[in-house]
């Protein structure tokens, strides 16, 4: 059975619509609808930007007693990506409610910036802020730069099996064995599971096949 509440899930709140690269935000009164919804079956929540009207997250999510872990998202964009980086200082600093910040979301996966220059960033707000900074990239991609843990106050590892054409049945292992391989790297830092799951629907890769059946018996294994 699926538990009645879970630790925490990635929260992107944007309705079908709607795009933050065309900021096309969700309004507040869709925010908190969907803040009340999850309330019940979740501890926290992690974002992933905090342009237009998700910066005010965690001001809501407070209200439902969700703790939030703020993220900054960056790319090439410079000029965005200082918008990004002071308002989840703002943010850190204002809410209580806030427990980590993410500086960047794969970035090095998708090459928009380098180890130094996304390890100054993380550096940047680690000054600024008392809760935990890191960032957040595939398990493969922090055994492959080690630099750039020595920025950070966590290691957030992402686990996507599908992506990596696995079949169902070996994810959940294969899973936390890759987990256990960035443990065992950086055995003084903490590391946390930042994304894991299985699509309901998608094009079949190698041997993951996208299915509600097959997300059920993921997510419930993990």
């Amino acid at each position: 059975p699926w538990p009645s509440r879970v630790q925490g899930m990635a929260f992107s709140p944007f309705r079908a619509d709607q795009d933050g690269r065309l900021n096309q935000y969700p309004t507040e009164q869709q925010l908190d609808e969907d803040l009340r919804l999850l309330a019940p079956r979740v501890r926290s929540l992690r974002t992933y930007g905090d342009g237009g009207t998700l910066g005010e997250i965690p001001a809501i999510a407070g209200r439902y007693g969700i703790s939030v872990a703020v993220g900054a998202w960056l790319d090439r964009d410079l000029a965005t990506n200082e918008q990004q980086v002071e308002k989840a200082i703002e943010l850190a600093n204002a809410n209580r409610n806030v427990v980590r910040v993410f500086v960047g979301n794969e970035v090095l996966l998708r090459a928009n910036l380098t180890v130094e220059e996304l390890g100054a960033y993380i550096d940047r707000v680690r000054a600024r802020v008392s809760q935990p900074v890191g960032t957040a990239e595939t398990w493969a991609f922090w055994l492959k730069y080690p630099a750039l843990a020595r920025h950070c106050d966590f290691l957030a590892v992402h686990l996507l099996p599908y992506w990596e054409g696995m079949n169902v049945d070996a994810a959940v292992d294969a899973s936390f064995e890759n987990l256990k391989r960035v443990q065992r790297a950086y055995p003084d830092k903490q590391v946390i599971v930042g994304e894991v799951g299985w699509p309901s629907e998608g094009r079949t890769r190698g041997n993951a096949v996208a299915s509600v059946a097959n997300e059920a018996l993921f997510l419930r294994r993990f």
